[in-house]
């Protein structure tokens, strides 16, 4: 119950342009806070930036289908075909790349199923990174070559939305 009232008094800044990276699973989003959470995202439209797996993205969008989020890590574990058919059902929702590199192009080859999706849906992928604790920093210049090499395996065009252009399109 103190989440409300903290994000409230965040939003009451007018600095933020969403809520998150939080955790939501699914079987979750039926609270009572969630279910404020959503009225606030509507009433500011903002972003969610939803930690979560597949069943709490469509409960979301069940629940609320004007939601803006941003599903986080592409649900950490998800392959292309789940996250392409997220995307073609939910015009709202896009989708972050942080930590998936190894998954999106294992040993540094593009998958054929995420280059799919890339091309299927290029304005709705963002390149992403968590530095979540302090030690990941040191990880950060390798993971951003990563991106970098899987980028530089799609069309320049799709390659740039991907890498910054969506971002300055959703965050102007």
């Amino acid at each position: 119950p103190s989440v409300i009232p903290y994000l409230e008094s965040r939003l009451a800044l007018k600095a933020h342009k969403g809520i998150g990276e939080f955790d939501l699973f699914g079987g979750q989003t039926g609270t009572p806070v969630i279910k404020q959470l959503i009225e606030i995202v509507l009433r500011e439209n903002i972003y969610l930036h939803a930690h979560s797996d597949e069943v709490a993205i469509v409960e979301l969008f069940t629940i609320e289908p004007r939601l803006k989020v941003i599903w986080a890590h592409a649900g950490m574990s998800s392959g292309p075909q789940a996250v392409g058919a997220l995307l073609d059902r939910y015009p709202n929702l896009s989708v972050d790349l942080a930590i998936r590199n190894g998954d999106v192009a294992p040993g540094g080859v593009l998958d054929p199923g995420w280059r799919e999706v890339f091309l299927r849906h290029p304005d709705r992928f963002l390149a992403g990174t968590d530095t979540w604790v302090t030690s990941r920093w040191e990880a950060l210049p390798g993971s951003l070559a990563e991106v970098r090499t899987y980028l530089n395996q799609l069309p320049r065009d799709v390659a740039e939305k991907i890498a910054y252009k969506n971002a300055e399109r959703l965050f102007p």
